[in-house]
């Protein structure tokens, strides 16, 4: 069984956990970059911290999915794209990426039921 991270957008928090749900549920391994409160300002300090704690998480997993609604990865993402891709990461996305430079990176195109399917 293949242990997974899961990236993507924060405005697409609510769907991802749908995904994190059905992995758990399916005994995969997976890890996002962690809870997310609407109501938090955010702060340089909390940005970093998150975005490295993502990098960890990162490291300890063999796939990195990316959830990309409708193509869409912001900055946050692409950072974690690149940092997959430097770390030898298998890299899938949920959708083709509207942004060429993250899209050249990954390796596969699968939907969250496929992915679970290949993780197990």
């Amino acid at each position: 069984m293949k242990s997974v991270f899961i990236a993507g957008s924060r405005k697409f928090f609510d769907k991802m956990e749908d995904l994190v749900k059905g992995c758990k549920k399916n005994k995969i391994n997976v890890k996002t970059a962690g809870f997310w409160d609407s109501s938090l300002k955010d702060t340089l300090k909390n940005e970093k911290k998150a975005l490295l704690s993502a990098f960890k998480k990162i490291d300890n997993s063999e796939v990195v999915y990316i959830f990309a609604i409708e193509g869409y990865v912001g900055k946050t993402v692409a950072m974690e794209i690149a940092y997959s891709y430097s770390k030898n990461k298998k890299i899938i996305s949920s959708e083709k990426i509207k942004e060429l430079s993250c899209q050249a990176l990954i390796s596969k195109v699968m939907k969250p039921d496929e992915l679970i399917k290949y993780c197990k």
